[in-house]
């Protein structure tokens, strides 16, 4: 193999280790849930956007941090609130209350339960 593809097989190797990293996770999660509030904000409301709030939820869930999903839900919920606040209207608002009260109540729920198998793979982890 020449140097220069071994150098590059190298650079891509370290570039998806450090994505696959803690700190990359968190990162991507980030970046993720920040693009979503922003298309939530100025969708109309109505439109289901907000299903993509999953989205940085699932990603956290690789994190090795204790914390992640809790923390991904607290602020999912934050910016689903202020989303609704400041999305132009679409539906009536009683309708609009209604997808986002149900989503709430999914989202809140998958949290609860990917938090549980989280951190009992995190005790099993540390015992081994």
């Amino acid at each position: 193999m020449s140097p220069s593809r071994h150098h590059k097989q190298s650079t891509m190797t370290e570039v998806l280790r450090y994505i696959a990293s803690d700190l990359g996770i968190v990162i991507i999660a980030t970046l993720i849930l920040f693009a979503v509030y922003a298309i939530d904000t100025v969708t109309p409301l109505g439109e289901p956007i907000w299903l993509l709030y999953f989205i940085p939820l699932i990603v956290s869930y690789w994190s090795s941090r204790y914390y992640a999903i809790p923390t991904v839900c607290i602020v999912t919920l934050l910016f689903l609130i202020a989303g609704f606040l400041v999305s132009p209207r679409g539906v009536p608002v009683i309708q609009a209350i209604l997808y986002r009260y149900v989503f709430f109540l999914v989202f809140l729920s998958l949290s609860i339960i990917l938090w549980a198998i989280r951190r009992r793979q995190i005790v099993e982890d540390n015992l081994v």
